[in-house]
Protein backbone atom coordinates (compact mmCIF):
# COMPACT_ATOMS: atom_id res chain seq x y z
CA UNK A 1 0.00 0.00 0.00
CA UNK A 2 1.42 3.11 -0.77
CA UNK A 3 1.83 5.41 2.18
CA UNK A 4 -0.22 8.93 1.72
CA UNK A 5 2.57 11.90 1.63
CA UNK A 6 2.52 14.72 4.63
CA UNK A 7 1.31 18.27 3.07
CA UNK A 8 1.42 21.39 4.90
CA UNK A 9 -2.10 22.75 3.96
CA UNK A 10 -2.65 25.54 6.03
CA UNK A 11 -6.03 26.99 7.54
CA UNK A 12 -7.86 28.38 10.46
CA UNK A 13 -10.32 26.27 12.28
CA UNK A 14 -12.88 29.14 11.03
CA UNK A 15 -11.76 28.75 7.38
CA UNK A 16 -11.92 24.87 8.13
CA UNK A 17 -15.56 25.35 8.91
CA UNK A 18 -16.21 27.91 5.80
CA UNK A 19 -14.86 25.41 3.55
CA UNK A 20 -16.63 22.41 4.45
CA UNK A 21 -20.08 23.49 5.86
CA UNK A 22 -19.11 22.70 9.33
CA UNK A 23 -19.14 24.01 13.16
CA UNK A 24 -16.22 25.11 14.96
CA UNK A 25 -15.79 23.74 18.73
CA UNK A 26 -13.07 25.48 20.48
CA UNK A 27 -10.95 28.72 19.15
CA UNK A 28 -12.32 29.44 15.58
CA UNK A 29 -8.70 31.87 15.22
CA UNK A 30 -6.34 28.33 15.39
CA UNK A 31 -4.02 27.93 12.99
CA UNK A 32 -3.67 24.24 11.51
CA UNK A 33 -0.50 22.90 9.81
CA UNK A 34 -1.28 19.66 7.86
CA UNK A 35 -4.07 17.91 7.02
CA UNK A 36 -3.88 14.03 8.03
CA UNK A 37 -6.23 11.19 8.48
CA UNK A 38 -3.99 8.78 9.94
CA UNK A 39 -3.43 9.27 13.63
CA UNK A 40 0.51 8.20 13.79
CA UNK A 41 1.37 11.35 11.17
CA UNK A 42 -0.70 13.81 14.17
CA UNK A 43 1.02 16.65 15.14
CA UNK A 44 0.17 19.21 17.96
CA UNK A 45 -0.10 21.64 15.02
CA UNK A 46 -1.99 19.27 12.56
CA UNK A 47 -5.70 18.88 11.90
CA UNK A 48 -6.79 15.18 11.88
CA UNK A 49 -9.84 13.74 10.02
CA UNK A 50 -11.45 11.13 11.59
CA UNK A 51 -12.45 8.78 8.32
CA UNK A 52 -15.17 6.36 8.89
CA UNK A 53 -15.08 2.98 6.54
CA UNK A 54 -16.48 -0.23 6.47
CA UNK A 55 -14.46 -1.77 8.44
CA UNK A 56 -13.17 0.71 10.77
CA UNK A 57 -13.97 3.68 12.62
CA UNK A 58 -11.20 6.70 13.26
CA UNK A 59 -12.87 8.46 15.80
CA UNK A 60 -11.46 6.01 18.04
CA UNK A 61 -8.28 8.23 17.73
CA UNK A 62 -9.66 11.31 18.33
CA UNK A 63 -8.86 11.19 22.51
CA UNK A 64 -4.93 10.48 21.19
CA UNK A 65 -4.71 12.78 18.48
CA UNK A 66 -6.22 15.38 20.96
CA UNK A 67 -3.55 14.39 23.68
CA UNK A 68 -1.23 15.53 21.32
CA UNK A 69 -2.67 18.94 20.82
CA UNK A 70 -3.82 18.25 17.58
CA UNK A 71 -6.96 19.23 16.31
CA UNK A 72 -9.81 17.58 14.70
CA UNK A 73 -12.64 16.86 12.07
CA UNK A 74 -15.44 14.50 13.17
CA UNK A 75 -18.88 13.74 12.55
CA UNK A 76 -21.82 15.91 14.19
CA UNK A 77 -21.87 15.14 17.43
CA UNK A 78 -18.69 13.25 18.23
CA UNK A 79 -14.70 13.43 19.02
CA UNK A 80 -15.71 15.60 22.44
CA UNK A 81 -11.79 14.68 23.59
CA UNK A 82 -10.77 17.16 20.87
CA UNK A 83 -11.06 20.83 22.42
CA UNK A 84 -10.67 22.08 18.81
CA UNK A 85 -12.57 20.60 16.27
CA UNK A 86 -14.72 20.79 13.41
CA UNK A 87 -17.86 18.80 13.14
CA UNK A 88 -19.36 18.13 9.77
CA UNK A 89 -21.68 15.79 8.79
CA UNK A 90 -19.53 13.57 6.68
CA UNK A 91 -15.70 13.65 7.06
CA UNK A 92 -15.04 11.95 3.84
CA UNK A 93 -16.78 14.50 1.90
CA UNK A 94 -15.60 17.38 4.26
CA UNK A 95 -12.13 16.01 3.35
CA UNK A 96 -12.48 16.41 -0.49
CA UNK A 97 -14.47 19.71 -0.05
CA UNK A 98 -11.40 21.35 2.21
CA UNK A 99 -8.96 19.70 -0.52
CA UNK A 100 -11.16 21.71 -3.36
CA UNK A 101 -10.41 24.78 -1.19
CA UNK A 102 -6.46 24.16 -1.30
CA UNK A 103 -6.59 23.83 -4.92
CA UNK A 104 -8.69 26.52 -5.75
CA UNK A 105 -6.36 28.54 -3.74
CA UNK A 106 -3.19 27.47 -5.69
CA UNK A 107 -2.44 29.08 -9.01
CA UNK A 108 -0.83 26.20 -11.19
CA UNK A 109 -2.22 24.04 -13.89
CA UNK A 110 -4.08 20.58 -12.11
CA UNK A 111 -4.16 17.50 -15.26
CA UNK A 112 -6.49 14.69 -13.76
CA UNK A 113 -6.01 11.04 -15.19
CA UNK A 114 -8.42 8.40 -15.72
CA UNK A 115 -9.10 4.78 -17.91
CA UNK A 116 -9.74 1.78 -17.31
CA UNK A 117 -5.91 0.90 -17.99
CA UNK A 118 -3.03 2.94 -17.99
CA UNK A 119 -3.95 5.29 -15.42
CA UNK A 120 -0.51 4.92 -13.60
CA UNK A 121 1.61 4.71 -16.46
CA UNK A 122 0.16 7.55 -18.27
CA UNK A 123 0.76 9.18 -15.00
CA UNK A 124 4.11 8.83 -14.72
CA UNK A 125 5.19 9.88 -18.69
CA UNK A 126 3.43 12.62 -18.41
CA UNK A 127 4.83 13.97 -15.10
CA UNK A 128 8.40 13.19 -16.48
CA UNK A 129 7.23 14.88 -20.09
CA UNK A 130 6.21 17.93 -18.07
CA UNK A 131 9.59 17.70 -16.27
CA UNK A 132 11.67 17.31 -19.52
CA UNK A 133 9.90 20.32 -20.45
CA UNK A 134 11.69 22.37 -17.54
CA UNK A 135 8.26 22.67 -15.74
CA UNK A 136 8.15 22.09 -11.80
CA UNK A 137 5.94 19.37 -11.15
CA UNK A 138 3.93 17.54 -8.53
CA UNK A 139 2.10 13.75 -9.11
CA UNK A 140 0.43 11.24 -7.36
CA UNK A 141 2.39 9.26 -5.55
CA UNK A 142 2.29 5.46 -6.62
CA UNK A 143 -1.72 4.87 -7.13
CA UNK A 144 -3.18 6.76 -4.05
CA UNK A 145 -6.29 7.78 -6.79
CA UNK A 146 -9.91 7.51 -4.89
CA UNK A 147 -11.68 9.80 -2.51
CA UNK A 148 -9.10 9.91 0.35
CA UNK A 149 -6.00 9.42 -1.95
CA UNK A 150 -6.61 12.56 -4.47
CA UNK A 151 -7.52 14.96 -1.74
CA UNK A 152 -4.48 14.25 0.28
CA UNK A 153 -2.92 14.65 -2.92
CA UNK A 154 -4.48 18.14 -3.54
CA UNK A 155 -3.37 19.00 -0.51
CA UNK A 156 -0.02 18.93 -1.11
CA UNK A 157 0.39 21.65 -3.52
CA UNK A 158 2.68 24.03 -2.78
CA UNK A 159 2.92 27.33 -4.44
CA UNK A 160 5.92 26.95 -6.32
CA UNK A 161 4.48 24.00 -8.06
CA UNK A 162 3.50 25.07 -11.74
CA UNK A 163 1.40 21.39 -12.92
CA UNK A 164 -0.37 18.78 -10.74
CA UNK A 165 -0.54 15.09 -12.17
CA UNK A 166 -3.71 13.68 -10.45
CA UNK A 167 -4.58 9.83 -11.33
CA UNK A 168 -8.34 9.40 -10.46
CA UNK A 169 -9.77 5.53 -10.19
CA UNK A 170 -13.06 4.67 -9.67
CA UNK A 171 -15.07 1.67 -8.39
CA UNK A 172 -18.21 2.50 -7.47
CA UNK A 173 -20.46 5.14 -9.63
CA UNK A 174 -20.43 8.40 -9.19
CA UNK A 175 -16.95 8.32 -7.61
CA UNK A 176 -15.19 10.15 -10.65
CA UNK A 177 -18.07 13.22 -11.19
CA UNK A 178 -16.87 13.54 -6.96
CA UNK A 179 -13.27 13.75 -7.75
CA UNK A 180 -13.50 15.66 -11.03
CA UNK A 181 -15.71 18.41 -8.62
CA UNK A 182 -12.77 17.94 -6.04
CA UNK A 183 -9.78 18.60 -8.50
CA UNK A 184 -11.37 20.88 -11.43
CA UNK A 185 -9.07 19.86 -13.70
CA UNK A 186 -7.65 21.89 -16.12
CA UNK A 187 -6.88 19.30 -18.57
CA UNK A 188 -8.71 15.95 -18.73
CA UNK A 189 -7.90 12.53 -20.05
CA UNK A 190 -9.51 9.34 -20.56
CA UNK A 191 -7.07 6.87 -21.38
CA UNK A 192 -9.35 3.94 -22.43
CA UNK A 193 -12.83 2.38 -21.59
CA UNK A 194 -13.12 -1.32 -21.01
CA UNK A 195 -14.68 -4.18 -18.84
CA UNK A 196 -12.87 -3.14 -15.61
CA UNK A 197 -14.32 -3.05 -11.96
CA UNK A 198 -18.11 -3.87 -13.75
CA UNK A 199 -18.98 -6.20 -10.63
CA UNK A 200 -19.19 -2.25 -8.50
CA UNK A 201 -20.10 -0.70 -12.43
CA UNK A 202 -22.06 -2.44 -14.38
CA UNK A 203 -21.54 -3.44 -18.09
CA UNK A 204 -18.53 -1.89 -19.97
CA UNK A 205 -21.37 1.36 -21.24
CA UNK A 206 -21.57 1.84 -17.48
CA UNK A 207 -17.82 1.81 -17.03
CA UNK A 208 -17.88 4.50 -19.89
CA UNK A 209 -20.65 6.87 -18.57
CA UNK A 210 -18.04 6.86 -15.11
CA UNK A 211 -14.80 7.64 -16.79
CA UNK A 212 -16.59 9.99 -19.17
CA UNK A 213 -17.96 12.18 -15.91
CA UNK A 214 -14.25 13.46 -15.88
CA UNK A 215 -14.64 15.31 -19.13
CA UNK A 216 -16.26 18.40 -17.72
CA UNK A 217 -16.82 21.79 -18.94
CA UNK A 218 -13.79 24.32 -19.06
CA UNK A 219 -11.15 21.44 -19.31
CA UNK A 220 -9.35 20.67 -22.38
CA UNK A 221 -10.79 17.47 -22.68
CA UNK A 222 -8.49 14.72 -24.32
CA UNK A 223 -9.60 11.25 -25.30
CA UNK A 224 -8.77 7.79 -27.24
CA UNK A 225 -9.64 8.61 -30.94
CA UNK A 226 -9.51 4.38 -30.67
CA UNK A 227 -12.09 3.82 -28.30
CA UNK A 228 -15.65 3.42 -29.39
CA UNK A 229 -17.13 4.85 -25.86
CA UNK A 230 -14.45 7.61 -26.16
CA UNK A 231 -14.02 8.99 -29.98
CA UNK A 232 -15.29 12.42 -30.63
CA UNK A 233 -15.65 13.39 -26.75
CA UNK A 234 -12.35 15.48 -26.45
CA UNK A 235 -11.32 18.45 -27.47
CA UNK A 236 -8.02 16.85 -28.10
CA UNK A 237 -6.94 12.90 -29.14
CA UNK A 238 -4.60 10.64 -29.32
CA UNK A 239 -4.05 7.00 -30.84
CA UNK A 240 -3.44 5.42 -34.15
CA UNK A 241 -4.93 8.77 -35.49
CA UNK A 242 -5.92 12.64 -33.96
CA UNK A 243 -3.98 15.12 -33.15
CA UNK A 244 -1.22 12.88 -31.30
CA UNK A 245 -0.87 9.69 -33.72
CA UNK A 246 1.27 6.65 -33.57
CA UNK A 247 3.16 6.47 -36.67
CA UNK A 248 5.03 3.07 -35.75
CA UNK A 249 6.54 1.65 -32.67
CA UNK A 250 8.99 -1.60 -32.17
CA UNK A 251 10.62 -3.45 -29.39
CA UNK A 252 14.16 -3.64 -29.24
CA UNK A 253 15.36 -5.58 -26.85
CA UNK A 254 13.89 -3.92 -23.42
CA UNK A 255 13.19 -1.07 -24.86
CA UNK A 256 10.23 0.26 -27.32
CA UNK A 257 10.62 3.10 -30.03
CA UNK A 258 7.91 4.99 -30.68
CA UNK A 259 7.14 6.93 -33.42
CA UNK A 260 4.55 9.97 -33.33
CA UNK A 261 3.24 12.89 -35.20
CA UNK A 262 2.19 15.64 -32.99
CA UNK A 263 -0.04 18.71 -34.89
CA UNK A 264 2.51 17.99 -37.83
CA UNK A 265 5.44 17.64 -36.00
CA UNK A 266 7.19 14.60 -36.17
CA UNK A 267 8.44 13.39 -32.69
CA UNK A 268 10.61 9.83 -32.00
CA UNK A 269 10.82 8.54 -28.23
CA UNK A 270 13.09 5.22 -27.01
CA UNK A 271 11.35 4.24 -23.97
CA UNK A 272 12.21 2.05 -21.37
CA UNK A 273 8.93 0.76 -20.69
CA UNK A 274 7.87 -2.20 -22.94
CA UNK A 275 5.34 -2.75 -25.34
CA UNK A 276 2.54 -1.65 -27.36
CA UNK A 277 0.74 -0.37 -24.28
CA UNK A 278 3.50 1.61 -22.96
CA UNK A 279 3.70 3.71 -26.88
CA UNK A 280 -0.44 3.93 -26.14
CA UNK A 281 0.33 5.97 -22.77
CA UNK A 282 3.16 8.06 -24.26
CA UNK A 283 1.17 9.34 -26.99
CA UNK A 284 -1.14 10.43 -23.93
CA UNK A 285 1.47 12.43 -22.10
CA UNK A 286 2.46 13.91 -25.76
CA UNK A 287 -1.54 14.94 -26.13
CA UNK A 288 -1.16 16.72 -22.36
CA UNK A 289 2.20 18.40 -23.27
CA UNK A 290 0.61 19.30 -26.50
CA UNK A 291 -2.37 20.80 -24.77
CA UNK A 292 -0.42 22.70 -22.06
CA UNK A 293 1.98 24.50 -24.97
CA UNK A 294 5.15 22.62 -23.85
CA UNK A 295 7.95 21.70 -26.27
CA UNK A 296 7.38 18.18 -27.67
CA UNK A 297 11.26 17.16 -28.45
CA UNK A 298 11.89 18.10 -24.53
CA UNK A 299 8.95 16.42 -23.49
CA UNK A 300 9.95 13.30 -25.12
CA UNK A 301 13.28 13.39 -24.21
CA UNK A 302 11.61 13.51 -20.18
CA UNK A 303 9.10 10.09 -21.18
CA UNK A 304 12.68 8.62 -22.03
CA UNK A 305 13.65 8.62 -18.69
CA UNK A 306 11.12 6.55 -16.76
CA UNK A 307 11.86 3.51 -15.69
CA UNK A 308 9.93 0.04 -15.90
CA UNK A 309 7.77 -0.26 -12.69
CA UNK A 310 7.18 -3.45 -11.00
CA UNK A 311 4.64 -5.01 -12.14
CA UNK A 312 4.06 -2.74 -14.75
CA UNK A 313 4.79 -4.74 -17.94
CA UNK A 314 8.30 -4.52 -16.24
CA UNK A 315 10.84 -6.65 -18.58
CA UNK A 316 13.59 -9.00 -16.41
CA UNK A 317 15.95 -10.78 -18.24
CA UNK A 318 17.31 -13.88 -16.91
CA UNK A 319 20.02 -15.88 -19.06
CA UNK A 320 18.29 -16.43 -22.39
CA UNK A 321 14.52 -15.73 -20.78
CA UNK A 322 12.77 -12.40 -20.68
CA UNK A 323 10.04 -12.64 -18.07
CA UNK A 324 7.19 -9.78 -18.55
CA UNK A 325 6.32 -8.97 -15.24
CA UNK A 326 2.76 -7.53 -15.37
CA UNK A 327 1.57 -8.32 -12.09
CA UNK A 328 -0.25 -5.27 -10.24
CA UNK A 329 -3.55 -5.94 -12.03
CA UNK A 330 -6.00 -7.44 -14.93
CA UNK A 331 -9.04 -6.75 -16.72
CA UNK A 332 -9.84 -8.66 -19.71
CA UNK A 333 -8.65 -5.29 -22.19
CA UNK A 334 -5.25 -5.08 -20.86
CA UNK A 335 -4.48 -8.85 -20.58
CA UNK A 336 -5.40 -8.70 -24.47
CA UNK A 337 -3.24 -6.28 -24.82
CA UNK A 338 -0.41 -7.55 -22.72
CA UNK A 339 -0.79 -11.30 -24.24
CA UNK A 340 -0.86 -9.46 -28.05
CA UNK A 341 2.59 -7.80 -27.41
CA UNK A 342 3.91 -10.21 -25.61
CA UNK A 343 3.46 -12.46 -28.85
CA UNK A 344 5.12 -9.28 -30.99
CA UNK A 345 8.06 -9.35 -28.49
CA UNK A 346 8.47 -12.87 -28.55
CA UNK A 347 8.67 -12.68 -32.65
CA UNK A 348 11.06 -10.36 -32.87
CA UNK A 349 13.05 -12.74 -30.50
CA UNK A 350 12.62 -15.71 -32.56
CA UNK A 351 11.45 -17.07 -29.36
CA UNK A 352 8.55 -19.09 -27.97
CA UNK A 353 6.01 -17.42 -25.64
CA UNK A 354 4.73 -18.46 -22.40
CA UNK A 355 2.32 -17.14 -20.14
CA UNK A 356 1.35 -17.57 -16.54
CA UNK A 357 -2.41 -15.94 -16.52
CA UNK A 358 -3.73 -15.14 -13.17
CA UNK A 359 -8.18 -14.22 -12.61
CA UNK A 360 -8.96 -11.10 -13.21
CA UNK A 361 -11.51 -10.18 -10.62
CA UNK A 362 -14.08 -7.70 -9.65
CA UNK A 363 -15.77 -8.36 -13.27
CA UNK A 364 -19.37 -9.37 -11.86
CA UNK A 365 -21.65 -10.46 -14.83
CA UNK A 366 -18.69 -10.19 -17.29
CA UNK A 367 -16.50 -12.35 -15.65
CA UNK A 368 -17.09 -15.90 -17.31
CA UNK A 369 -17.11 -14.74 -20.99
CA UNK A 370 -14.06 -12.20 -20.32
CA UNK A 371 -12.09 -15.13 -18.83
CA UNK A 372 -13.34 -17.71 -21.68
CA UNK A 373 -12.03 -15.28 -24.18
CA UNK A 374 -8.62 -14.37 -22.58
CA UNK A 375 -8.47 -18.21 -22.48
CA UNK A 376 -8.74 -18.12 -25.90
CA UNK A 377 -6.43 -15.42 -27.23
CA UNK A 378 -3.52 -17.02 -24.92
CA UNK A 379 -3.89 -20.50 -26.18
CA UNK A 380 -4.32 -19.61 -29.57
CA UNK A 381 -0.41 -17.25 -29.49
CA UNK A 382 1.45 -19.35 -26.58
CA UNK A 383 3.25 -22.21 -26.76
CA UNK A 384 2.43 -23.22 -23.20
CA UNK A 385 0.00 -21.51 -20.69
CA UNK A 386 -0.61 -21.74 -16.93
CA UNK A 387 -4.09 -20.19 -15.55
CA UNK A 388 -4.25 -20.00 -11.90
CA UNK A 389 -7.81 -19.18 -9.87
CA UNK A 390 -11.34 -20.53 -9.68
CA UNK A 391 -12.27 -17.82 -12.48
CA UNK A 392 -10.08 -19.53 -14.55
CA UNK A 393 -10.95 -23.13 -13.48
CA UNK A 394 -14.35 -22.92 -14.01
CA UNK A 395 -13.45 -22.64 -18.14
CA UNK A 396 -10.72 -25.08 -18.46
CA UNK A 397 -7.76 -26.63 -16.89
CA UNK A 398 -6.42 -24.08 -14.41
CA UNK A 399 -4.04 -24.85 -10.81
CA UNK A 400 -5.76 -22.98 -7.69
CA UNK A 401 -2.59 -20.66 -6.33
CA UNK A 402 0.06 -19.12 -7.95
CA UNK A 403 2.52 -20.98 -5.40
CA UNK A 404 1.52 -24.33 -7.58
CA UNK A 405 2.83 -22.94 -11.17
CA UNK A 406 5.38 -24.69 -12.76
CA UNK A 407 5.89 -23.47 -16.22
CA UNK A 408 9.44 -23.96 -18.71
CA UNK A 409 11.96 -21.35 -17.95
CA UNK A 410 12.31 -20.36 -21.52
CA UNK A 411 12.14 -17.57 -24.37
CA UNK A 412 9.51 -15.29 -23.46
CA UNK A 413 6.76 -15.43 -20.09
CA UNK A 414 4.47 -13.36 -19.36
CA UNK A 415 3.00 -13.06 -15.93
CA UNK A 416 0.03 -11.31 -15.43
CA UNK A 417 -3.22 -11.42 -13.39
CA UNK A 418 -5.25 -9.35 -10.49
CA UNK A 419 -3.94 -7.53 -7.80
CA UNK A 420 -5.24 -10.54 -5.24
CA UNK A 421 -4.63 -13.24 -6.69
CA UNK A 422 -0.76 -12.11 -5.81
CA UNK A 423 1.28 -13.11 -9.21
CA UNK A 424 4.35 -11.38 -8.46
CA UNK A 425 5.25 -14.60 -6.55
CA UNK A 426 5.52 -16.50 -9.59
CA UNK A 427 7.76 -13.85 -11.17
CA UNK A 428 9.95 -13.89 -7.92
CA UNK A 429 10.34 -17.44 -8.34
CA UNK A 430 11.22 -17.44 -12.30
CA UNK A 431 13.74 -14.46 -11.58
CA UNK A 432 15.39 -15.31 -8.23
CA UNK A 433 15.82 -13.41 -5.14
CA UNK A 434 15.91 -9.49 -5.64
CA UNK A 435 13.47 -9.34 -8.83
Amino acid sequence: MTPIPTNRATFTLAQVAEHTGGRVVGDPARVIHGVCTDSRQATQHSLFVALRGEHHDAHAFVASVADIGAAAMVERGRGEAAADRIEVDDTLVALGDLARAHRRAWTGTLVAITGSAGKTSTKELTAAAIAGAGKRVRATVGNLNNRIGVPMTLLTLEPDDEVAVVEMGTSEPGEIAELARIGEPDVALVTCVAVAHTEGLGDVDAVGREKRALLVEGATTIVNADDPQLRDRGKLSFGTKGDVAILDWAVEREHTRGVFEVAGTRLEARLRLVGEAAVRNAAAALAIAHALGLDLHSAAEGMERVEPVKGRMRPIVVGDVLILDDTYNANPASTTLALETAARIAKRRGAALRAVLGDMKELGAQSAAAHRDVRALAESLCAEVVFVGPEMAAIGPAVADADDVEVTRAGVILVKGSRSMRMERVVDRLAGAGA
